[in-house]
Parts: structure tokens; sequence; C-alpha cells
């Protein structure tokens, strides 16, 4: 039996951990948020983004002013340094001009991690707006200055070639109405790197700053999930979840396989490639595979989805690694069995010695 305990990782192993960990979360939140944009439309598209950037600025802000060492910088600055640091960090490219201390501009450049490949081009307009309106305002409010706001001025949605727009603080108090607003912008200042803010590398080594990458990306699976929950209810979330999760199977199985390092299609290479999967985010599991055609995987903890979480859920999700073996081989049969009281699941592959589909 084949079981992982954590401790200390070096360097080298926490980078693989957390490169599959954050290619399987930001395929997750893009797929979730795609379905949801199919089944309920472009309102139910927006209500998300909103509520789910609400929440993380509930979870963030304040905290992270004092981790990223921002807190004392004028209104204008921290709030550019906030998103420039924590998206950076999140995996995003950014950019970060100041032009004043009382008017700085940041960039979000393509391509779009919440939504790979040519499915950005599906995206609604609105969406983007929604994005960029619900948390930046929100920052002068935060950071008790009433005289800080935010002007959108490019969208990619729109035919710009990146997100862009600038806080400014103004020398009055505005209202809440006010503290956001879209002007279209056709120059603005460039970017120079070598002028560009950067963490301390004694407070942020690298180490810190994949582990702020990992969890940026199981904060939005779990925020995404709990939102889905919220405005749609348990059942239709849940329904939602499974066919999301077998579509991202069909689409992204193969390269899921790839990433986890085992590409096989026998039962033990198949619960191999889900341990690895699961175990990049620190999940336990154990392998047991013995015999040649048969392989058990049990597996404690259930992130990036949930810390703990109902039968429910966990079938739906299960959809995705179905799907995934499916694929892989049509002659293996997997089932799962969750035992609630200690929050523990048992996935059993077999080789049924026959095509089954």
């Amino acid at each position: 039996m084949n079981t992982i305990a954590y401790g200390e990782e070096d360097i080298a192993a926490l980078r693989a951990r957390i490169a599959l960990a954050n290619k399987f979360a930001w395929i997750v939140v893009s797929g979730l948020t795609a379905i949801c944009y199919r089944e309920r439309g472009e309102k139910a598209l927006n209500e998300i983004w909103s509520a789910l950037l609400s929440s993380e600025q509930k979870v963030r802000f304040q905290a992270a002013l004092v981790k990223l060492g921002i807190q004392n910088d004028p209104p204008a600055l921290a709030a550019a340094k906030y998103h420039y640091f924590s998206n950076s960090i999140g995996g995003l490219n950014m950019q970060l001009v100041e032009e004043t201390q009382k008017k700085v501009w940041i960039r979000y450049l393509s391509p779009w991690g919440t939504y790979p490949g040519i499915a950005a081009l599906t995206v609604p307009t609105s969406v983007r707006r929604t994005i960029l309106s619900t948390w930046h305002p929100r920052n002068g409010g935060l950071l008790g200055c009433p005289r800080l706001g935010w002007v959108a001025t490019k969208f990619v949605a729109e035919g710009h070639p990146y997100d862009e727009g600038y806080f400014q603080e103004y020398d009055h108090d505005l209202a809440p109405e006010e503290r956001f607003r879209v002007e279209h912008v056709e120059r603005s200042p460039e970017f120079d790197p070598d002028r560009a803010p950067r963490l301390d590398p004694a407070i942020w080594p690298e180490a810190r700053w994949l582990k702020g990458s990992y969890s940026y990306g199981v904060d939005y699976v779990q925020h995404t999930i709990e939102i889905m929950h919220r405005l749609f209810g348990a059942p239709a979330a849940r329904d939602m979840v499974a066919t999301g999760m077998r579509l991202l199977a069909v689409q992204f199985g193969p390269d899921l396989a790839k990433a986890s390092g085992e590409e096989g299609a026998s039962p033990a290479a198949i619960a191999a490639s889900f341990a690895a999967i699961l175990r990049a985010f620190r999940n336990e599991c154990s392998l047991d595979a013995a015999l040649a055609d048969r392989a058990a995987l049990r597996i404690r903890g259930f992130l990036p989805f949930a810390h703990e979480a109902d039968d429910g859920l966990r079938e739906a999700v299960f959809a995705l690694f179905a799907m995934m073996t499916r694929l892989r081989n049509g002659h293996v049969a997997i089932s799962r069995h969750f035992d609630a009281g200690s929050q523990t699941e048992t996935w059993t592959l077999s080789d049924e010695k026959r095509w089954l589909w």
C-alpha cells in the first residue's frame, strides 16, 4: 500500500505539486462558471462573478494589506499594489504604473486563467464589466478613504489588448455611486518593469509565493461551489457540477493525466493518476494495487472542493474521475464508497476484461 505523509517539501517538489494543483483548480473554476452560463444565462454568470469577488474581498483584502507590507502606502497606491501583487501571486500577468501617488494604473494582461483558449471569446462583455466593477470600487471604503475611486478604461472583451483602469484619489469625498465609472482612454502610460514594485524576497521567498498561489486557486474553487449552492439550491448546483465535471474530463482528461505523470491505462495507473491530482491538494491518499487487475484508492480530504462535503457533492465531483476512467480504458470499471463518519472515500477500479460501453 502506497501512502504519502506530507512534511516539509523541497522547492522542486513544491513547484511540481502546486503547478498541478493550480492547473486543476483553474480548469474547475472556468468549467463550473461556463456551465452556469450555459445552463442559466448571462444574468446568472454576472451574479456568480459579483458574489465570487465580493466573498474573496471579505476574506482577503484587509489581512493581505499587512502581509504584502502596503498598509501604510497612499490609498491609490495601496489599492493598486494589492491587485498587482495578489493577482501576480495567483498567476495572472499584471502591470502597474504609478502616474502620481494619487493616480495609479493597473492592467490585467491576457491570457485569462479563468477562460483558457477560445473560451474567452464566448464570455459576454457584461461579465468583464462586472468583474472590474465589483471589487475595485470598494477599496476606498475598506481603506478608510472615501475620496478613492476606480476608473475602468479598457476591456479585452470589448476589443482592447488588456483590461485596464486606474485608482484616483480625488480632493473630495465620493458618494458610493461615484466610486466607479468607465472612461475609454486610447493612450495610457507605458509600463516600465524596472520601476514596478517588488515584494521583499526575504519576506516573500519563492516557497511563500507558491503557497499563496495555491491558496488563491483553492479559495476560488470553494467559493464558486458555495455560490452555486446559494444561488441555485443544492440539487441544481450538484447537477451542474456533475455536468461540468464530465465535460471537463472529456476536454482536459488527457492533459490532466499527462500533468499527473501517470498516463497508463491499467487500474493501478489510473488510480495513481487520480492520487497525484488529489495529493496536489494535500489530501491523504493510500493506493492498494497489489493485484494486476484491481486497485483501491482511499481518500481522506476533499480539497479543492470543500474541507468537508456531503455525499451529493462528492458524487457530483466523482463524475470527472468516472469519465476520465471510461476514456482511458473502456474495460475498467470504477465505483466509490463514502463513509460519512470518517469522511473517507474508497474508489475501486477493476479490469472487467470486456468492453463496458
